[in-house]
């Protein structure tokens, strides 16, 4: 299963170089992320006071007791969290085609940039999304922050199974109405939607301030076309429609040209926005993604 390859050591190794690429730094929820003079959180140095019992130990400082004889503390300028929410889609297009491992590759994708985050210690989440019982169910971990309980992401991401409609825009709207304040969403999807979709759901983001990144995720018989040839019919995994088609050359050769115009409308969509756009095309490609193309393009760094 390609998404245990995120907790694979050898490939966490390779991703301890990488920083989640922040543009903006924002208020996770008021009360939380102001900046101010604060013990031990942080790590610009902003003033010293004198020590008072119960302080924090590992904070005084050792120069100035050796030359005045004083305790004092040191208060550092706050660091302002960012919470990030890595929502993938896990709804019944993206367990096809069954060999091409979207959903694989999307866990794998998702749970790699937690990791990244929660290296540079910001607080993070999963969310997947589908209809159930013909409402959008979410399911989400809890926020972690700390590298050190990046193991206990592994259950959730091992037991996604897919299913059910997308509906992207509720989906996004379903989020919102948890009333996080401002932070960072990366919503990894296969875009098998109409455009004003997932558009409405983008916007929607944006609306809600957050800093927002799109990894388009498609497998790689989906994007070639490579099925074997012949006489098929066909049933739509998420709407139940059936119809009847002829795979051969013309089939692939329309397949290649339905995926790069997907793309290409979302690109262009993203640009116009001011969102970092990404494509994750095939699931071989986990490691070129995430160490070459994710920096390229600013979504890790």
């Amino acid at each position: 299963m390609l998404e245990s390859r995120a907790f694979d050591p050898a490939f966490l190794r390779r991703l301890d170089g990488l920083m989640l690429g922040v543009q903006r730094a924002r208020t996770a929820r008021s009360g939380r992320r102001t900046l101010g003079r604060v013990q031990g959180l942080g790590i610009e140095p902003e003033n010293f006071r004198e020590y008072t019992e119960g302080d924090d130990l590992r904070f005084l400082d050792w120069n100035s007791y050796a030359r005045l004889d004083e305790l004092t503390i040191r208060t550092f300028r706050a660091e302002r969290q960012v919470e990030v929410t890595v929502a993938i889609d896990a709804s019944a297009s993206m367990g096809l085609p069954r060999g091409d491992d979207k959903l694989g590759l999307a866990m794998a994708l998702g749970a790699s940039m937690a990791y990244v985050a929660m290296a540079s210690n910001e607080a993070v989440r999963l969310v997947t999304f589908a209809t159930h019982r013909g409402g959008v169910h979410l399911d989400s971990t809890p926020f972690r922050r700390r590298r050190e309980m990046y193991p206990a992401l592994r259950p959730f991401v091992e037991q996604v199974r897919c299913g059910g409609e997308t509906r992207l825009a509720d989906a996004v709207g379903k989020l919102l109405l948890q009333r996080r304040g401002p932070g960072i969403v990366v919503l990894i999807t296969d875009l098998l939607v109409p455009v004003g979709e997932y558009e409405e759901a983008l916007d929607r983001l944006l609306a809600a301030r957050h800093e927002v990144k799109l990894v388009h995720v498609m497998g790689h018989t989906e994007i070639s076309g490579e099925y074997p040839p012949g006489n098929y019919l066909i049933r739509d995994s998420e709407t139940g429609v059936t119809s009847e088609v002829i795979l051969g050359p013309r089939a692939a050769e329309a397949c290649r040209r339905r995926a790069e115009r997907i793309s290409a409308q979302a690109e262009a969509f993203c640009s116009a926005h001011g969102i970092v756009y990404a494509r994750a095309f095939g699931a071989g490609g986990l490691d070129e993604i995430m160490m070459r193309e994710f920096p390229r393009l600013g979504i890790v760094r």
